[in-house]
């Protein structure tokens, strides 16, 4: 209560008690009070670009080092980009022509080998989607450029580019006056036209010239979370302290359990009796200087008469208590489960190992769904004008109607069951009454409904030259139908 309140209370009670209803009642949230509990936590609001970019570069490189240096860390990225990239998502081609579909899809996979598809000749177009999710996840953007090379048979390559060479120090575009925040050249919408990229020699030094790229040759792949949001922050920035300072623990951990390993003599004197040690540095029989415990130590002070053993010991109950605590924290800040964090799966049943891993699924799924739409279904349109300019596939009427001629669909990787036999029988279920069809179930584990049929018959043609009659080539009812008859005969 301040010196107005009062001196009201004093003069007129009833007023003050109006006054002090009406100063609560104006006050909708606790979560706006502030009082001595909450009043050095005053965050303010402003643009989300301006608040971003002071701290970015340092969020991201606390990530990187994270990213080299913690295991914590490396299994939760490394569970992110195994369960969404892992061998690579790719596509299948949905035009009207059969015929143009295999052509376009048999050289997609020729265009995918690292000589073809990578600027630098060195990943695959599988191994650049993984490298791409990593960086998003972990420096908060990546960047791809699309390259053409007339040299090449497929003209058509990809360079990956790190956010790092963004021109931050340019504030206009030199001959437009268009405004430029943070190496990105916007127009009065925000929209990217254009992205601002340092120059950098092969020796691994930014020459401070910057090159102007289009933006309709540039994917900028990160997470937008506001709407005046131009440029990515690391996807760990909510779990960097707690992973930190989670490794520090346990550093400290092992060295205190280093520590209650080292059983040691201390054998000293009260009279000495030769010449005093005072002063000068004890060194073992090996001339090692004596200045920390080591196992099986015997550490002679001065000269004496008494024995004294160090015998110290620590438990680390607490610390797996702790980890866990700390691992499920983490991989609830990046949609992850606790046993795909901490790979521990042996408290785990059937049913809440499912519920974990469909929940890790919800997580993967938009990963797979932003991927696709932002990185995969872009390359493959510049890949499909690429392999036409070519002359490398013949589409009449390519240019009229290419959305017809872009179509396709993508298949992400599968995910292995958990009870093969519960889930299996659960999906024929569905499939016998049309709640899933086979393109569904295929795409589930990661194949090709049509690959798959292909080879189905493949192999019941193969099998039945050479005079084999396979139960798996026969339906359930068409087998039990078999069997009575053979019963019935038999009687």
């Amino acid at each position: 209560m301040n010196f107005i309140d009062k001196a009201i209370e004093v003069i007129s009670p009833e007023w003050a008690y109006k006054r002090a209803v009406f100063k609560e009642a104006a006050r909708a949230y606790d979560a706006g009070q502030i009082d001595r509990f909450s009043d050095t936590w005053t965050p303010i609001n402003m643009d989300t670009e301006n608040a971003d970019k002071v701290q970015r570069d340092l969020i991201k490189a606390r990530a990187r080092s994270l990213e080299n240096n913690s295991d914590m860390a490396e299994s939760a990225i490394g569970s992110i980009v195994r369960n969404s990239v892992g061998i690579g998502i790719r596509p299948q081609a949905r035009t009207p022509d059969a015929k143009i579909n295999k052509t376009l899809e048999s050289l997609w996979k020729e265009w995918t080998k690292q000589e073809n598809c990578d600027i630098t000749g060195q990943q695959t177009f599988e191994e650049i989607q993984a490298m791409l999710l990593r960086r998003k996840v972990v420096d908060g953007e990546i960047l791809i450029r699309k390259v053409y090379d007339k040299k090449a048979k497929i003209p058509l390559k990809i360079q990956v580019i790190k956010p790092d060479l963004l021109d931050s120090y340019l504030l206009t575009a030199p001959k437009t006056n268009r405004i430029i925040r943070s190496g990105i050249e916007l127009d009065d919408y925000l929209k990217p036209v254009a992205y601002w990229i340092q120059r950098k020699s092969p020796d691994g030094y930014i020459t401070y010239e910057s090159d102007r790229i289009p933006s309709d040759q540039i994917l900028h792949l990160w997470l937008k979370k506001h709407p005046d949001q131009i440029r990515g922050v690391s996807e760990l920035v909510t779990s960097i302290q707690r992973i930190k300072d989670t490794d520090e623990y346990m550093r400290a951990e092992t060295i205190a359990a280093k520590i209650a390993a080292c059983f040691s003599v201390f054998i000293t004197k009260n009279l000495p009796t030769g010449p005093s040690t005072v002063g000068r540095q004890t060194v073992d029989k090996e001339g090692k200087k004596l200045e920390s415990i080591r196992p099986g130590m015997i550490h002679r002070l001065n000269p004496g008469e008494t024995i004294t053993t160090a015998n110290p010991s620590r438990s680390i109950t607490s610390a797996k208590d702790f980890m866990k605590v700390q691992q499920q924290l983490c991989g609830a800040g990046l949609g992850l489960s606790y046993e795909l964090v901490s790979r521990d799966f042996s408290n785990a049943n059937f049913s809440s190992a499912r519920q974990g891993h469909l929940e890790d699924r919800r997580t993967f799924l938009p990963i797979q769904g932003y991927l696709i739409s932002h990185c995969c279904r872009p390359i493959w349109e510049a890949f499909v004008d690429a392999v036409v300019l070519a002359g490398l596939v013949k589409i009449p009427g390519y240019w009229a109607n290419k959305d017809l001629y872009l179509a396709a669909d993508w298949i992400t990787p599968g995910w292995a069951w958990i009870d093969p036999t519960k889930e299996a029988n659960a999906d024929v279920t569905l499939m016998q009454n049309g709640g899933m069809t086979l393109a569904q179930w295929c795409a589930g584990r990661g194949d090709d409904w049509e690959a798959q049929l292909e080879q189905m018959a493949k192999e019941k043609e193969y099998a039945e030259n050479l005079g084999l009659d396979l139960t798996i080539h026969k339906p359930e009812a068409v087998q039990a139908a078999e069997m009575n008859h053979k019963e019935v005969k038999d009687e």
